[in-house]
């Protein structure tokens, strides 16, 4: 005797559902891989920018460029941010305080600091015509302690 087939589980059907289950989750992991470039993208970059900052502090700190003669730190960093494909950095968006005051301890000891700020765009911009982001701001800080008396 054969067994009867019943309509819910002939293969016709189940074809049908897998194809539905496709439907659903195909864009949920394409939102999911484009989520994970962006982040991923925005973390090589605030790396990027803490390196460049502590480049410009070490270059600071040295007695040669005490008052940052002609600029030199922000070219220098500018430079190393043109090096990593960061090209939208300008001399404004640095900031070199070579009076910063860092305590250790009971002494207050001179340092440099440098912040640079960059405002990054999306790698995926037609995203933002569904969800309305626009760019973020990373910033990079590093300080290093003057070499040079007062």
């Amino acid at each position: 005797m054969k067994p009867v087939s019943s309509p819910r589980t002939s293969p016709n059907r189940q074809k049908g559902v897998a194809a539905v289950e496709l439907a659903i989750i195909l864009p949920l992991f394409g939102v999911l891989l484009l989520g994970t470039l962006e982040i991923g993208g925005m973390a090589r970059d605030h790396q990027v920018l803490q390196n460049a900052a502590r480049e410009g502090a070490r270059l600071s700190a040295m007695e040669t460029n005490k008052g940052n003669p002609g600029g030199i730190v922000e070219t220098r960093i500018i430079d190393y941010l043109v090096k990593e494909r960061i090209t939208t950095v300008a001399p404004g968006d640095i900031t070199v305080n070579q009076n910063f005051t860092i305590t250790v301890g009971a002494l207050d000891i001179k340092s440099s600091k440098i912040t640079v700020n960059y405002r990054r765009p999306f790698l995926f911009p037609g995203i933002t015509r569904w969800v309305p982001l626009g760019s973020v701001t990373l910033q990079g800080n590093a300080v290093f302690r003057n070499f040079y008396a007062k």
